[in-house]
């Protein structure tokens, strides 16, 4: 199996898990145009959402990223594009709007789960093996 094709399954399973995890997607009014909200705060459960949605997607990102140069910065743009896609969905309903500050805690959550899996998690390949394991120092 060729790595773009590796890659491009892993990208439809990333789309389909971020679909089911944003299910519960709701606008109560309808759509058209494109808003942003204006009374939206930096502090509540729904950042932490995002936050907590989004890192799981950083790590699956900073998984398929592994073997490029930067890893972390890769897999934080592949796990933040559920929750661009999300915020600009929410963009287009009347009564709710495109939130700028959910979207950044998206990102932070990305790099979160990017920067921890690159961190926690060791990949090696040869020619006659490949390897998987958690990484660890015993220095702190």
């Amino acid at each position: 199996m060729t790595a773009f094709f590796r890659y491009t399954i892993s990208l439809a399973l990333l789309i389909a898990v971020s679909h089911a995890a944003y299910a519960g997607i709701d606008c109560a009014g309808s759509r058209g145009g494109f808003r942003f909200q204006n009374h939206d705060s930096w502090t509540g459960t729904d950042k932490l959402e995002h936050f907590g949605l989004s890192a799981p997607f950083g790590a699956i990102g900073g998984w398929l990223a592994r073997d490029t140069g930067h890893p972390v910065i890769y897999g934080t743009l592949i796990g933040t594009v559920p929750g661009l896609l999300k915020e600009a969905f929410d963009g287009t309903c009347r009564s709710d709007g495109f939130s700028y500050k959910d979207l950044f805690a998206d990102a932070l959550g990305a790099l979160t789960g990017a920067w921890l899996t690159h961190w926690g998690l060791m990949f090696s390949r040869t020619s006659h093996s490949q390897t998987f394991g958690l990484r660890y120092d015993s220095v702190f």
